[in-house]
């Protein structure tokens, strides 16, 4: 019970710190603990990163956590095929994208959690910046903070041992926060796996 409190008194003070003006342009930091940071660039457009990734024994943060309102839409960061499309307890609405081999001759994934709908199905090939759900609080991992939990999972399948920092492969580069642009992206080649922020910049 005291969990849960401490909890929600945590999604509440984040909720709080995010007025108006800070809910777009802005990157939480890594924290002391986290010994490989990414000097994260974020265009002013583009919603809010509230929490990084975190690999770090018992503290444990596999992806990034966007904040932006419940029902913006949800773009695929890259092309491939939706092999998951689910609900589940801790993480609510999910979908899986399973990307094309890059120049390694391996597949990488993304996911995208808490979603409120989803919308692209198991099967589904989706191109970069299509729409597969929207943003929403489902799970109770959410702790009822809308944002969407986005996760890279880097030429592997497992989330403890193939989860890298989403940062590390912004099109723009390590650190750039790439707003997906359909004249520049739609058609970039799969040879390097690199991913488009997963929400619409404004």
């Amino acid at each position: 019970m005291m969990r849960i409190a401490i909890l929600l008194a945590g999604a509440m003070t984040v909720t709080g710190c995010l007025s108006e003006e800070k809910a777009f342009g802005k990157s939480a930091g890594y924290g002391r603990s986290y010994h490989s940071p990414v000097h994260v660039h974020i265009p002013q457009n583009a919603p809010s990163i509230t929490q990084q990734f975190r690999k770090v024994e018992d503290n444990e943060h596999y992806g990034l956590d966007v904040h932006a309102p419940i029902g913006t839409p949800v773009i695929a960061a890259a092309g491939g095929e939706v092999i998951k499309s689910f609900w589940g307890p801790a993480y609510g609405n999910q979908i899986e994208i399973l990307h094309p081999a890059d120049s390694s001759g391996k597949t990488s994934r993304t996911r995208y959690v808490h979603l409120e709908k989803r919308i692209a199905e198991v099967g589904d090939q989706v191109a970069r910046g299509t729409q597969i759900g929207t943003l929403g609080i489902t799970g109770f991992l959410s702790s009822g903070f809308p944002h969407l939990h986005f996760e890279t999972l880097y030429r592997g399948t497992s989330i403890i041992h193939s989860a890298e920092d989403p940062n590390l492969f912004w099109v723009n580069g390590e650190g750039k926060v790439t707003c997906f642009d359909q004249r520049r992206h739609a058609d970039l080649s799969s040879e390097n796996f690199v991913l488009t922020y997963p929400v619409p910049c404004k």
